[in-house]
């Protein structure tokens, strides 16, 4: 069998004789674009992992094979990135809420998974290897590390802020730390170089990474994002540079790139919105182009002439990746049963960590410069390599499958049977592509529900001139949502009246949400009839967004949450809850909601904030003078007012009056008003509450107007 594999090897270099390894820059661009197209497609039809495909794809056309393709300088770049961006994507894609909630356990895994492993290694590698002590540890700890390989099958499948998925990719971040720092000193200790210098350059190195990532880099880039908004292209290139300049100032610090590559996407992961156009093209690009280099690189590592030169190489290769999978699967189910895991949740956990590559490769490449490995060690681990990542893509991709379908049956049966159908009326267009952010920002991402914008136009002879002039605008909406692979419609309407002409879309269309943005020009007819945002939320009984945001979402360093008194009390409060948590999950490095106790304990529970340390809960016992926002006065932070309807029991004066107040003595203040969907009917014994404060508002507008009047008789004078 291996003089036949051998031979038909032989026969293709022969008849390429002089054609191979292509030389052709274009050519092999084209080879490797072909087979990042056609093999992953191939593959699926046999329902194996695509990543399968590209892996068994390098290994034909790398080196140790057919010899189509060297590993050139160029070829290393794009492997490399997309190394890099793997583990950029994992940092940036991490559900901050969750990853806080599972710390301790992210910590447990990281412990287990890197001791495990270690610990059962050492001994296979002194007792049946009989290797040296320091070799035998140097081989032990790579069994402890792991490559998230399968991380495109999880993103893909929509289960990235699964629980399981979130403790891995903290668990990952702590195993190949350790193991990285142990190959330093290591390193140090065979080198005859480990002094009280090494740890205290290398203490002070981490810490200035961890430091300057994760506390500088984001002030930084949300200085960049707010002077280069509407720059997408600019944007791209500036997160790009941001991850290899992380990378190249942990492998300075005296860890691995990939350490680096991690830190700044924990670093973006609040200043790129999950539901943006920038972070659609960060995983778009990575996922089609740079990934899969990596995936096709690390099958150009293998050699399949070693499974046919004999069997010690076999053995030895064979006990090195039952021992490497083993120990994995030890870890995860030990984890699965502290924290009672789902079947689904464990093995997704080992399917991640299953995978050795990149530091693994880095360890043992490390113990043969050092003289520690020979040949023997390199040609087994590469083998290991192939194995383990072939099980772990059939791994994940089945309990990914099962999780995903989980969820969804759960999401089902929590959800309201009404769609989600958000509305974004047209009223000024400089200020639509910020709507259509917000609205994105709020939509929950497994919804398949278009998004309306609506161009309303006064029912007169210029009709069709003002929908010309609208016209590039909403082409313009249409570009961005489908950049974020979303749906959208854009609806045309002409009426006598903006507000109904809203009203009577919103009806026909069966829409739940109403984005629009706030009406920043004040008119003396506003103090009689109200602006059309008033009208538009006393006429409509959907959920009505009401913004007024002057810089990109992206920018905010904090967000401020009032909650009305009593808003627990209103229809779907839950609903309106979640989708003031979408954006505080995206937006703003802290949360500060101020409530009554009760408001603030509902609010908890309906975001599933158990541990009640997702954000800074201040109770707050009266709203009449608002003292506790004195702090807040900043440009960079971003208010959202949970607000309520005229005649509803949370209905309360001076918070409705806030956005008011904002405008009118904070020029470039930003605030978004969320109005939950109205109430059927008030009870008799929650009238009594709501007068008194509607007398207040109509007492206060009697003063405003007798105020203005005064002031127009005093300029006739």
């Amino acid at each position: 069998m291996g003089e036949s594999v051998q031979n038909l090897i032989n026969w293709v270099k022969e008849f390429l004789k002089g054609q191979i390894p292509f030389t052709n820059p274009v050519l092999i661009l084209s080879v490797v674009l072909l087979i990042i197209l056609f093999a992953p497609l191939v593959f699926k039809r046999f329902k194996i992992p695509g990543i399968i495909g590209l892996i068994l794809a390098g290994v034909i056309i790398g080196p140790n094979t057919f010899h189509l393709i060297d590993k050139t300088t160029s070829f290393e770049l794009f492997s490399k990135t997309g190394l890099l961006y793997i583990m950029f994507l994992a940092g940036l894609e991490i559900d901050m809420q969750e990853f806080r909630q599972n710390r301790s356990k992210s910590m447990v895994f990281g412990a287990l998974t890197f001791f495990i492993p270690i610990i059962i290694g050492f001994l296979v590698c002194t007792y049946i290897f009989h290797f040296q002590f320091w070799a035998a540890v140097l081989l032990a700890s790579m069994f402890s590390t792991h490559t998230l390989l399968s991380y495109p099958i999880v993103s893909s499948m929509g289960v990235v802020k699964n629980r399981a998925v979130q403790l891995t990719f903290g668990g990952t971040i702590i195993t190949d730390t350790a193991v990285l720092i142990l190959l330093g000193i290591i390193t140090n200790v065979v080198e005859n170089e480990l002094s009280p210098m090494f740890w205290i350059k290398t203490i002070v190195l981490l810490a200035a990474l961890v430091v300057g990532t994760l506390y500088i880099l984001p002030i930084v880039t949300r200085w960049f994002f707010r002077n280069l908004e509407g720059q997408g292209s600019s944007q791209y290139i500036y997160v790009l540079a941001v991850v290899f300049l992380a990378a190249f100032s942990a492998e300075v610090s005296g860890v691995e790139p990939i350490i680096g590559a991690f830190l700044a996407g924990l670093a973006l992961n609040r200043v790129i919105p999950h539901n943006s156009v920038l972070m659609n093209r960060v995983v778009f690009i990575g996922n089609t182009l740079f990934i899969p280099f990596f995936l096709i690189s690390a099958g150009m590592l293998v050699d399949i002439r070693l499974f046919f030169t004999g069997t010690g190489a076999l053995i030895f290769a064979g006990i090195l990746s039952f021992v490497a999978l083993l120990t994995k699967y030890l870890a995860a189910k030990l984890t699965g049963i502290f924290y009672k895991f789902s079947k689904a949740e464990t093995r997704i956990i080992f399917g991640l960590s299953a995978s050795h590559a990149a530091a693994t490769l880095a360890v043992i490449k490390v113990g043969f410069d050092i003289g520690l490995f020979d040949k023997n060690v390199i040609n087994g681990t590469i083998i290991l390599i192939l194995i383990t990542c072939l099980v772990s893509s059939f791994v994940t991709e089945r309990a990914a499958r099962e999780l995903a379908i989980t969820e969804k049956d759960k999401e089902d049966t929590k959800t309201e049977k009404r769609p989600e159908r958000i509305l974004v009326p047209i009223t000024n267009p400089d200020s639509i592509s910020r709507l259509i952010e917000l609205a994105l920002l709020i939509k929950n991402q497994r919804s398949n529900e278009a998004i309306f914008p609506l161009s309303i136009v006064d029912d007169d002879t210029d009709a069709d001139m003002h929908w010309n002039n609208s016209k590039r605008t909403l082409e313009n909406i249409v570009e961005q949502v489908a950049a974020v692979d979303k749906k959208v419609e854009i609806l045309r309407k002409v009426d006598l009246n903006i507000t109904d002409g809203i009203v009577r879309t919103a009806k026909a269309y069966g829409i739940s949400d109403i984005v629009l943005g706030y009406q920043t020009a004040a008119h003396s007819s506003n103090f009689i009839f109200g602006s059309k945002a008033e009208q538009l939320v006393d006429k409509t009984e959907q959920l009505v967004v009401v913004s007024k945001i002057v810089q990109p979402l992206n920018s905010f360093k904090n967000v401020i949450v009032v909650l009305t008194p009593n808003a627990e009390l209103e229809k779907n409060f839950k609903r309106t809850c979640l989708k003031i948590n979408r954006v505080l999950k995206q937006v703003g490095n802290e949360a500060f909601l101020y409530g009554e106790d009760k408001t603030l304990v509902q609010f908890q529970l309906n975001i599933n904030d158990k541990s009640g340390d997702m954000y800074k809960y201040v109770p707050v016992e009266s709203f009449e003078e608002m003292s506790f926002l004195d702090n807040h006065h900043n440009n960079d932070e971003l208010y959202i007012i949970l607000n309520a309807r005229k005649q509803t029991v949370s209905y309360n004066y001076h918070i409705d009056n806030l956005p008011r107040e904002l405008h009118k003595n904070f020029e470039y203040c930003s605030f978004i008003v969320f109005y939950p969907e109205a109430m059927d009917t008030l009870s008799g014994n929650q009238y009594n509450d709501v007068t008194s404060v509607t007398v207040q508002e109509s007492v206060d507008k009697i003063i405003k107007v007798k105020d203005k009047i005064t002031g127009i008789f005093k300029k006739d004078n």
